[in-house]
């Protein structure tokens, strides 16, 4: 068995809750009244660190008490409780003190948040209270936060520090040229807060025009979206897109699927011969994570948001996430999504006018493999079902 099963495999067993009970305690003998725990997810990197996230409860004096515990193999140091079991070592914390994301406790703080947006708008300061959500984690990389106080919602990314200076340098790029709302606060190292985008998601905007409320934006207003990024993009480093990364994509496809890694590794040879037969296009300005998410309409005006990756690319491989991601939307919900189908055949068409089809489809079966490791086993399935779809494809014209 490979390290990283058997990693995997202490993390996801009855064994892990007594770790978990040590790590509280200090004392593998002291058994906690009434603790349970409950694994809400796992996150791994290929050649790198599982990291755990539990849900633990017990009983005290006062009541029962439920914390967010986390468990990672990586190396880490700070407030973390040091354990090995079967010759391997994990590191607990307790959520939010993640020891490489500084500011994520005190971004999980609605007190010192809500000073934070008071600095940077004084009007807030009279706020009366100040809600806040987690909306995504990935332990030891990055967080991203809602505050939302008087009506109005901001958003607080935190990641490592020193990264943060990537992001502000992007962020601030494309404010410039209206792609997306300017920086409104760098409070503490990793912590970037910023107004909302005005408008509404693409993804929104999908099931409102399926509901005959409102106008789809039609392909040539994406391409011109892209089209628009500032020419200085081409100064950031560069950072490889998902048919670059294919192997490392399909070794975390292997480990959603271990049954089938004859698939997986057929069809990540097929996207990997594709792409690197430079049918592509330029290296041109991309925004390196484009899909109906991370675009917000407003009227007539299309904006970015996450604009984490942007810098020089390939058009194509935008284009490959947007159609990658517009072709799982369906089996997620097929009610929420009927017509789905044939917006992707029109987006599809169009973009095939701009570049080379078959490098365009390699790259969608590309960005699909990558995406079938954040997947529940059936969704991960189909998400290879339809990456092979796409490869088979590739020759079709």
């Amino acid at each position: 068995m490979s390290a990283f099963a058997e990693e995997t495999e202490l993390l996801t067993s009855p064994e892990a809750a007594d770790l978990l009970q040590t790590a509280l305690t200090g004392d593998p003998e002291v058994v906690l009244p009434g603790f349970t725990a409950r694994l809400d997810d796992l996150h791994y990197r290929p050649g790198s660190e599982v990291t755990a996230i539990y849900t633990v409860s017990f009983d005290t004096p006062d009541g029962q008490t439920t914390e967010h515990l986390l468990a990672t193999t990586a190396a880490v140091s700070g407030e973390v409780a040091t354990l090995t079991r079967q010759d391997i070592t994990l590191r607990v914390w307790r959520h939010p003190a993640d020891p490489r994301l500084p500011g994520l406790a005190p971004a999980c703080d609605p007190a010192t948040v809500l000073g934070w947006l008071g600095d940077a708008e004084p009007r807030l300061r009279e706020a009366a209270a100040l809600h806040l959500e987690l909306l995504a984690y990935r332990p030891l990389r990055r967080a991203v936060l809602r505050a939302s106080a008087d009506g109005e919602h901001f958003y607080l990314k935190v990641m490592r520090p020193g990264y943060d200076d990537r992001l502000a340098a992007r962020q601030n790029l494309l404010a410039a040229v209206d792609l997306t709302v300017p920086l409104l606060a760098r409070p503490v190292p990793g912590v970037l807060i910023s107004p909302s985008v005005p408008g509404r998601s693409l993804a929104h905007r999908l099931v409102e025009w399926q509901r005959g409320r409102a106008p789809l934006p039609q392909p040539g207003e994406l391409l011109a979206l892209l089209d628009r990024l500032p020419a200085g993009a081409l100064d950031l480093p560069r950072r490889s897109s998902w048919s670059e990364n294919v192997e490392f994509h399909a070794a975390t496809a292997r480990q959603q699927l271990p049954a089938e890694t004859a698939r997986i590794d057929a069809l990540a040879a097929r996207v990997a011969a594709v792409a690197g037969q430079g049918r592509h296009g330029p290296v041109v300005p991309t925004h390196g994570d484009f899909y109906e998410a991370n675009v917000f309409v407003e009227d007539d005006t299309l904006r970015f948001i996450d604009v984490d990756s942007v810098g020089p690319g390939l058009r194509e491989d935008d284009l490959a996430c947007c159609l990658a991601h517009l072709a799982v939307l369906p089996s997620l919900d097929p009610n929420a999504y009927p017509r789905v189908p044939e917006v992707l055949d029109a987006w599809q068409h169009a973009f095939e006018q701009r570049v080379d089809p078959v490098d365009l489809r390699a790259r969608i079966a590309g960005v699909l493999l990558s995406l079938v490791a954040g997947a529940e086993p059936d969704q991960a399935l189909r998400r290879l079902e339809i990456a092979e779809h796409y490869a088979v494809s590739m020759h079709e014209r």
